[in-house]
């Protein structure tokens, strides 16, 4: 069927372009033609839609403001924003909003114009399985950050009865139920794999991907705060078996991680890296499984010109972000994976690591490419950076995710890969170690090794080396966070496992008490070094010649530095003392409560008991 081009239009401007009024949406949808269910065309131009409103932006969605996931982590060094130090307040966090209720809207809205649609069974299965899974998603968003919402199912209008306007918040797991619900249809009825054209839609494996992070998301302390209960293991054991699920259907279906194997030359100590995986695109990266699809034309970002450094962007007036912390560096191991355990103003760090700590750190005198430019090296000791004021403030620069041949920072077209295989494999690995699975966690966290280049040995990839000063637990988290380090994971994984206000383990402390002015290191010339005569000879040094000529001091703290106060309560009978806030379960805001006195404000966050009653914890 030729498609009518007045249709596309409005089906391309009415969903998503109209004004954002009351609470969930209610709008007129009359002007959407009833012709576009009756080809899957038309219809996945509307599910096309869904795909621009939904899917997050290159770094993740925001946290809250213009805070993303790897700001509130301990990634990354420099000042606290107002989450980690504790003062973030009410109203900050919009999650539960309006206008992700309108997108589950229009899901709703297609679910019920495709009832009497003229599809073939495989074009049906094709479209409402995207819908499953974007309402599933689009709903978990809002969980994640505030607890259980109303669970929307069914299209809201001006006809519909009050109490489904006014709906009440669901219980948490009983959202989970329903996520569960939706992404069991998605896995159904979506395709292995589509046309190579329409690479970056949801396929199964994205679907079973997504619903064994949130199983394992619902198992840990955040959502289960009593971890010897029967419910936790009830949860864990569901997690374990939704992420063996996952991985089965991604390597049947063609998904698996990447080789990342590279030659080592003077420009590149290491044997891989990851990086490839960000930079290829369509199905030859058999491991990016929920992917927002950026090119160079019509839809670009400017990650790379906030990243790096005033001497390659040109802006020196202002600091890049993600400058890694000395915590990140550390966590790297060496490269036969025992453990990292030199001083942290050692000034050989660089030698011998996990490469992955070549993808994602950009130190002293290190090779550092960009437009084409092999032989440029960085330098962030005192004086020698050109940075200006868009210098490292903790030493380092990121690298991950970056493009070396990029000519246009401030359009970059890499792509965001929201889940990877990598993560699928850590999430089966974590909940492996819950459920008494200690062989699949090491084969998992041994794949992810192997895959970078680290020999086996006779320690399994050095996971069990007699030197391991880390329980299995804090292995897991370490290697969850080297691999996935700035791809916006890490503050959920803090959030989830209480790692702010509770000790992981004997090694991993918890963060709270922790000033950030201790996460960086500050490089020197030694002292009678002439900086004129070190500069015109440091380009043609080896990194041992540019180490031997320098001193470093670890980052000391003051009285007056600002102390990481991320507020958490994590037991049900504490949140019931508490009304001033709760960062694993944020409020909802005012606005929303206002339009919906059926929405009861989340337990935590206010001084009336009658309204802020709502348990997340159930």
């Amino acid at each position: 069927m030729k498609l009518n081009k007045k249709i596309i239009g409005a089906l391309c401007l009415l969903p998503f372009f109209a004004s954002c009024g009351d609470f969930l949406d209610v709008q007129n949808d009359s002007e959407i033609s009833t012709n576009i269910w009756n080809s899957e065309q038309s219809a996945q131009l509307y599910v096309n839609n869904i795909y621009v409103k939904a899917l997050p932006s290159f770094g993740g969605d925001y946290v809250f403001g213009t805070s993303r996931a790897t700001s509130c982590s301990d990634e990354i060094g420099g000042n606290l924003n107002s989450l980690m130090e504790g003062t973030l307040g009410f109203e900050m966090v919009g999650t539960f909003s309006a206008d992700n209720y309108s997108v589950i809207r229009y899901i709703n809205i297609a679910f019920d114009e495709l009832k009497g649609a003229q599809l073939m069974a495989s074009s049906r299965n094709n479209i409402e399985g995207q819908l499953y899974f974007f309402r599933a998603y689009q709903h978990w968003k809002m969980v994640l950050s505030h607890g259980g919402v109303p669970y929307i199912t069914e299209v809201i209008d001006y006809v519909s009865e009050d109490d489904l306007k006014n709906a009440p918040r669901d219980k948490t797991s009983d959202c989970i139920k329903y996520i569960q619900q939706d992404l069991e249809k998605a896995i159904e009825m979506l395709p292995a794999k589509w046309s190579d054209d329409n690479w970056g839609l949801v396929t199964r494996s994205t679907a079973a991907a997504l619903l064994g992070r949130i199983l394992l998301y619902h198992a840990s302390p955040q959502f289960t705060p009593d971890q010897n209960s029967s419910l936790a293991r009830e949860r864990w054991t569901a997690a374990y078996n939704a992420n063996k699920r996952a991985v089965d259907i991604c390597t049947g279906d063609g998904f698996g991680l990447m080789d990342c194997s590279t030659n080592v030359t003077t420009q590149w100590p290491s044997p891989s890296d990851i990086n490839q995986i960000f930079l290829k695109r369509g199905y030859a990266n058999k491991e990016a499984l929920f992917v927002t699809v950026y090119d160079a034309v019509k839809k670009t970002h400017e990650y790379e010109n906030s990243v790096r450094p005033g001497s390659q962007t040109g802006n020196t007036t202002s600091r890049p972000s993600n400058m890694p912390s000395l915590p990140l560096v550390m966590a790297f191991p060496n490269a036969d994976g025992s453990p990292y355990t030199k001083a942290a103003n050692n000034l050989y760090y660089w030698q011998d690591r996990d490469p992955r700590f070549y993808s994602t750190i950009v130190y002293n005198g290190c090779y550092f490419p960009y437009k084409g430019k092999t032989s440029f090296r960085q330098w962030t000791y005192t004086g020698g950076d050109a940075s200006g004021n868009g210098s490292t403030s903790t030493g380092y620069y990121s690298r991950k995710m970056l493009n070396p041949d990029l000519e246009e920072f401030a359009k970059t077209n890499t792509c965001w890969i929201e889940i990877r295989y990598a993560e699928v494999l850590l999430n089966l690995a974590e909940a492996a170690l819950e459920t008494g699975d200690e062989n699949t966690m090491y084969d998992c966290l041994g794949q992810l090794r192997n895959r970078a280049g680290i020999p086996a040995g006779d320690y399994h990839y050095g996971l069990k080396h007699p030197d391991m000063q880390f329980s299995k637990l804090e292995l897991v988290m370490n290697e969850r966070l080297i691999e996935l380090a700035f791809e916006g994971k890490r503050f959920y994984d803090m959030r989830r496992r209480n790692m702010f206000s509770n000790d992981l383990g004997e090694k991993t402390k918890k963060i709270n008490g922790e000033k950030k002015v201790t996460w960086t290191v500050k490089y020197q010339l030694k002292l009678g070094i002439n900086a004129n005569t070190f500069a015109n000879n440091r380009d043609g040094m080896t990194m041992e010649e540019v180490s031997a000529n320098m001193r470093a001091s670890q980052g000391t703290a003051t009285d007056v530095a600002a102390v990481i106060n991320y507020q958490c309560v994590t037991t049900e009978d504490e949140l019931r003392n508490t009304t001033t806030g709760n960062y694993n379960f944020f409020d909802v805001t005012t606005g929303i409560l206002t339009r919906s006195p059926a929405i009861l404000q989340t337990m935590g966050w206010s001084y009336d008991a009658e309204k802020g009653c709502f348990n997340p914890f159930e």
